[in-house]
């Protein structure tokens, strides 16, 4: 059960900064000017998103503990990377569709920024099942 105690807080980090890497990418291509003020709302909203999955992952870490066999890893490690493909592929869409040629060094900027904290959990929690190979 502790392997999914890591895909819940996967899932508990990626899909709120995506939707706060979609509210603030709109701005960002409406108004490259601010591109100040929305990675600082974007880095807000990612420090208060992110307290229930690092609760989670100190849970687990607590809880580690090497499974009898590998096998019931792999659901659990499926699911993470999927999030981690999902949340690449959706904000690199997003870096593509409806950006100006004046906007788009400020989006690219903001993409890779939110791509690396998007990931940020899901590296932990494939990190963490890793841990639990007997």
């Amino acid at each position: 059960m502790i392997p999914y105690v890591f895909v819940a807080a996967a899932a508990f980090a990626v899909f709120p900064i995506l939707i706060l890497f979609k509210i603030n990418v709109e701005k960002l291509k409406k108004d490259p000017r601010q591109q100040g003020k929305v990675q600082t709302n974007m880095m807000l909203g990612v420090a208060i998103s992110e307290a229930i999955p690092i609760i989670l992952i100190i849970y687990g870490f607590s809880k580690l503990a090497p499974v009898s066999d590998v096998s019931t890893l792999y659901v659990p490690g499926i699911i993470i990377v999927f999030f981690m493909l999902f949340a690449a592929f959706f904000i690199f869409m997003q870096r593509k569709v409806d950006v100006e040629e004046n906007s788009k060094s400020a989006v690219n900027n903001f993409s890779m920024i939110s791509l690396m904290l998007t990931m940020a959990i899901p590296l932990i929690s494939v990190i963490s099942l890793f841990l639990m190979v007997p």
